[in-house]
């Protein structure tokens, strides 16, 4: 029998399941991007550099951050504009500051009824309302930190190619960190709540890949690797990773080795669980699930770890930063030529590469999204997933396979860039 399931819901976009069961056997599994084509990619072909960044965080009215940051960290490799030290660690604070929001949202607010035996958003609130007002004193700090750096919470304005157009004070950074560390506890809190909810039990090995710059857990810039021994240049990855088009989606499905890969909160976990802060770390010693892991419903219960982890790592760059903030001149272009941009979006690594010419003219893009990275292995694990349940209800199945997808957090209008 086919079965079509309607627009998946509770997650970001327009997108479908689709599976075909015969005689007890799964025979195909598709996943349905129906998200209108954006076609971002031509159309920042021709423009200025300078307009580049707060164009590409249009991508995602959801994580802003990471798109204005990657195509920021590219068009600097390509334009031969070295960063200062300060400059990063704002960038790095930015990220953290999006990481901690953005979890939030989809945990509370998307994830969280599937576990919690409710619908939707609103039975959660009745259900559970300190959950979600929890989920609200998180989401404040988060913006107010993006702002603070950024210009303003969504699409940031103020992080330009060669640093800020505006350095926050170092009182402000004081005044964040302060905030950060009230939320802290409401970040624990959502952690210990994701741990005691059941999981599913799934498993499926694959490939996770995130960036590593030799010393941070992943955030802002660094080599690509994996737990399968891959690790190179951010520049090389047209080598390993291949989009693919499927006809029957909107968006272009990536493989590496010829199969699916994972990206996010889990591969950066099972990677470098041994670079998180301190709390985040303790957390995940007195917690039963152990990383790395291979069920992909974990992604949850590592966003939620990641929650506290990017908070302490807010506080920590805004306490250093309140110290020893200082005014610095912004380098200019050099050259011309073609650079690459990876950071760690929440729904994963995020490559942007752009060629400028001498005029500071974007020749050429190329955007690979978080998203657009999981969907081949969303369909090996659905696949998976649904052959060792084939002996459920088709309601049931229906449920598993959506409660599977929304675990990864898709952000599907991202995915159709």
């Amino acid at each position: 029998a086919m079965i079509y399931d309607e627009f998946v819901t509770q997650i970001e976009g327009h997108g479908r399941i689709w599976f075909d069961i015969k005689d007890g056997k799964v025979v195909e599994v598709r996943l349905e991007i129906h998200e209108g084509s954006r076609l971002f990619e031509s159309f920042l072909r021709g423009r200025r550099a300078d307009e580049v960044p707060q164009m590409s965080s249009r991508i995602c009215g959801v994580c802003p951050v990471p798109h204005n940051m990657a195509a920021i960290q590219a068009l600097e490799n390509a334009m031969g504009i070295e960063a200062s030290e300060q400059t990063k660690m704002l960038r790095r604070f930015m990220i953290s500051s999006q990481m901690v929001q953005d979890h939030a949202l989809h945990l509370y607010v998307l994830a969280a009824a599937d576990y919690l035996g409710v619908t939707g958003i609103s039975e959660v609130y009745a259900k559970f309302p300190d959950a979600v007002k929890r989920c609200v004193r998180i989401r404040t700090v988060g913006n107010r930190g993006i702002e603070l750096v950024g210009g303003r919470a969504v699409h940031p304005i103020n992080s330009i190619p060669g640093g800020f157009a505006k350095l926050p004070t170092r009182e402000d950074m004081e005044k964040i960190a302060k905030d950060f560390k009230a939320i802290l506890n409401d970040c624990i809190e959502t952690f210990r709540l994701f741990a005691s909810l059941k999981c599913p039990d799934f498993e499926r090995p694959t490939e996770y890949l995130a960036i590593d710059d030799g010393k941070h857990f992943p955030a802002y810039a660094g080599r690509l690797v994996t737990n399968r021994g891959l690790n190179v240049e951010a520049k090389e990855y047209r080598n390993h990773i291949k989009e693919v088009f499927k006809p029957y989606s909107n968006t272009k499905f990536c493989v590496m080795n010829g199969h699916g890969f994972h990206v996010g909160a889990i591969a950066r976990v099972n990677l470098f669980k041994d670079r998180l802060n301190p709390t985040a770390k303790e957390l995940l010693k007195e917690c039963a699930v152990k990383f790395p892991s291979d069920n992909p419903f974990h992604n949850n219960l590592a966003q939620a770890l990641e929650m506290v982890h990017y908070a302490e790592e807010a506080i920590k760059i805004a306490e250093e930063l309140a110290v020893k903030l200082k005014d610095e001149e912004r380098p200019k272009q050099t050259k011309a030529g073609t650079g690459v941009g990876v950071v760690e979006a929440p729904r994963g690594t995020l490559i942007h590469e752009y060629t400028v010419d001498k005029n500071g003219i974007v020749k050429d893009a190329n955007l690979i999204i978080p998203t657009g990275m999981n969907t081949t292995n969303i369909e090996e694990d659905l696949y998976a997933l649904l052959s060792a349940n084939i002996n459920k209800p088709k309601e049931q199945l229906k449920r598993l396979a959506e409660m599977l997808f929304r675990a990864y957090d898709p952000c599907l209008s991202c995915s159709t860039h």
